[in-house]
């Protein structure tokens, strides 16, 4: 009978296939993904991550990621090499400082640049590399689309409003599906563009010299406008505050050559308030499913964050919305 290698073993594996003097394994994120940090006999690092659930069509796609990410001046680990026996690939190493962790530790200045840093990277993402997808590329299928969208946020009902919050009205469970249809239908009627797809601060590493480097990215897809950058500033890791949100959301912008005024999009508050029900919905299930309890720290903030999407909605789902997020008792903004 086979069973799944230990994270012991299958970091002792990433070790010997790649020759290094020791590995440790990293702290996991909220995926099925085992990273490890190797240290080299002759001095250095690298990270090396295996995947082993995704396969080589997993690390076909992260490749193709990372050299899309490249091309257009995104900031990511090197691939240094690939193992497609053990479903590994081993990356520059981007050091340990993730932005989440910096945060608290820099001025508000600091915050402030390194938020419309991030800010034009997502603009970039999505203006230049969207234009790169053709129908052949890896990353033009899937689209994160209605399909998609509509089943993360019934992880929400399902492992946060029935399973954590012990709801067992149906005729909620019936509105909550109704609005879910009609919060879907708004964030698919508008163009896809390129999103990394999970773009917050726990997503970015903070490099020596102060620049960002962006990791995590192997889900990058097609997206509803406007994912990333309310991936960021609608975080419930960090929280980011309304001042911090203004001004990476101008610097977002002025990149893209839009509207100042991008908290005010309807397109904008679609996309923060979907990602901040899944986000409640991935914490639940993370501690449900996997005993993950630290994530459950994170659901206040994604409940506050959601409500700041309610005044720029659109008028047929305002008040369904603030009705809704009022009856599950969603912490005030």
């Amino acid at each position: 009978m086979s069973s799944t290698p230990s994270t012991a073993d299958s970091v002792a594996a990433l070790a010997a296939r790649f020759r290094a003097a020791e590995a440790l394994p990293l702290a996991p994120d909220a995926s099925t993904r085992l990273f490890a940090r190797l240290r080299f006999a002759a001095g250095g690092t690298a990270v090396a991550m295996i995947d082993a659930a995704g396969g080589a069509a997993a690390l076909d796609r992260m490749a193709a990621a990372n050299e899309l990410l490249t091309g257009v001046g995104v900031p990511v680990p090197r691939i240094l090499d690939r193992d497609d026996a053990l479903s590994a690939l081993l990356f520059e190493d981007a050091g340990d400082t993730l932005l989440a962790d910096a945060l608290p530790r820099l001025s508000a200045d600091a915050r402030r640049r390194v938020y419309e840093r991030a800010a034009r990277i997502a603009a970039r993402i999505g203006l230049a590399g969207t234009p790169l997808l053709d129908g052949a590329h890896p990353l033009s299928r899937p689209q994160l689309g209605r399909p998609r969208l509509r089943w993360e946020l019934s992880l929400f009902a399902t492992h946060d409003v029935a399973a954590r919050r012990g709801e067992v009205d149906w005729a909620l469970f019936s509105e909550l599906g109704r609005f879910f249809d009609h919060l879907c239908d708004g964030l698919t009627l508008g163009t896809a563009e390129l999103a990394h797809r999970d773009f917050h601060a726990r997503n970015l590493m903070l490099a020596a010299n102060g620049g960002l480097v962006v990791v995590d990215y192997q889900d990058a897809l097609l997206a509803p406008v406007h994912y990333d950058v309310a991936s960021l500033l609608r975080d419930p890791y960090v929280e980011p505050d309304a001042a911090l949100s203004k001004a990476a959301a101008a610097a977002y912008a002025a990149e893209r050559g839009g509207p100042a005024d991008l908290e005010a999009d309807p397109d904008f508050a679609l996309a923060a308030l979907q990602r901040d029900l899944k986000a409640i919905g991935t914490y639940a299930s993370q501690a449900r499913l996997l005993g993950r309890e630290r994530f459950l720290a994170s659901i206040p903030a994604a409940e506050r964050l959601a409500r700041r999407a309610l005044p720029a909605l659109p008028l047929d789902l305002r008040d369904d919305a603030r009705r809704l997020l009022d009856r599950l008792r969603f912490a005030a903004g």
